[in-house]
């Protein structure tokens, strides 16, 4: 079985410009663990992830400890506002592995355990055709 036979090809993405809020809220709705990071001609820059929002979610947990001990200070309020003025590249993993369409499953759970990651994207010329996420695995396998 190949990558193209299991990936999704109706991808989501953004771009880089994108606020921390705006992928929140497509992460929360399309109940969906990733989204590749694209340029204007559909090349991958990035990505962000569950992962890496949960780091941005220590951040408040940090910041709420610290209101406690200064509570004239609000934190959360200033959490507010940088999530809906910083952009996807400050947060985003940059060094992204991707797969071709024709890539045989053995390389998508070669990149999956080997790496660590759970969402790999699938280009074509450089360009974002589709998306192999570790549900996608599991499902063909089982």
């Amino acid at each position: 079985m190949l990558v193209k036979d299991i990936m999704t090809r109706e991808v989501l993405s953004v771009k880089k410009t994108a606020s921390l809020k705006e992928v929140g809220e497509i992460l929360k709705s399309k109940r969906i663990s990733g989204l590749p990071v694209v340029d204007e001609e559909n090349r991958i820059v990035g990505i962000i992830t569950l992962t890496d929002m949960l780091r941005i979610l220590d951040r408040i947990y940090k910041w709420k400890e610290l209101e406690k001990f200064e509570p004239e200070i609000s934190f959360g309020g200033m959490f507010e506002k940088e999530k809906t003025d910083s952009v996807v590249s400050d947060f985003m993993t940059k060094d992204v592995f991707s797969l071709s369409e024709d890539d045989p499953l053995e390389e998508v759970m070669k990149l999956m355990f080997s790496k660590g990651v759970h969402t790999l994207p699938v280009t074509k010329g450089g360009k974002l055709i589709g998306v192999v996420g570790k549900r996608d695995l599991v499902y063909s396998c089982f």
